[in-house]
């Protein structure tokens, strides 16, 4: 007689909390920046607010996402679900100026806080008043090249000046 007496307790209980929290309308629901409820967009460090979507490695096909919760990709060969700030999102601070303070460039900070570039470094002179920082983009950079020549970019493994500054 006790246990069912103590279990309409806490019962009863239980529905007046569950009654009380949802009827409560100063509760706050957190808008994410797009203004949905509970969302997964973020605001990366360029001010610019970001999706989560789903990418196809076959199509190219982007499609954005409002709500994670419950969505399943359909193939998982080819395709996966990238959150906002995922590290492998090229749409991540892809509108920044990098730390040269070129729109859309190459250079970033390394490990000990220096701002590193990219170089055009010649292999067989290994002269270094032949090195050129470069701060854009390095996509055209292949048509000024000369024999020898190599680009390097700021996380090369072979690129010695990347977290030199620590040393």
């Amino acid at each position: 007689m006790k246990t069912k007496m103590k279990t309409k307790l806490v019962v009863s209980i239980c529905a007046l909390t569950l009654i009380f929290t949802a009827c409560n309308k100063d509760a706050v629901v957190p808008l994410d920046c797009m203004g949905v409820e509970n969302g997964t967009s973020m605001i990366d460090d360029c001010d610019v607010c970001l999706q989560a979507y789903i990418y196809n490695f076959v199509t190219h096909a982007v499609v954005l996402l409002n709500d994670t919760s419950g969505v399943t990709v359909n193939n998982t060969a080819t395709e996966m679900i990238f959150m906002p700030n995922d590290s492998l999102n090229p749409y991540w601070n892809a509108s920044c100026t990098d730390c040269d303070g070129i729109l859309n460039g190459v250079a970033v900070v390394d490990s000990c806080g220096d701002c590193q570039g990219a170089y055009i470094y010649n292999m067989l002179t290994h002269n270094p008043n032949e090195i050129v920082m470069l701060g854009g983009d390095t996509t055209g950079a292949s048509a000024i090249l000369t024999t020898g020549q190599v680009i390097i970019l700021p996380e090369d493994d072979g690129n010695p000046y990347w977290n030199a500054g620590c040393k």
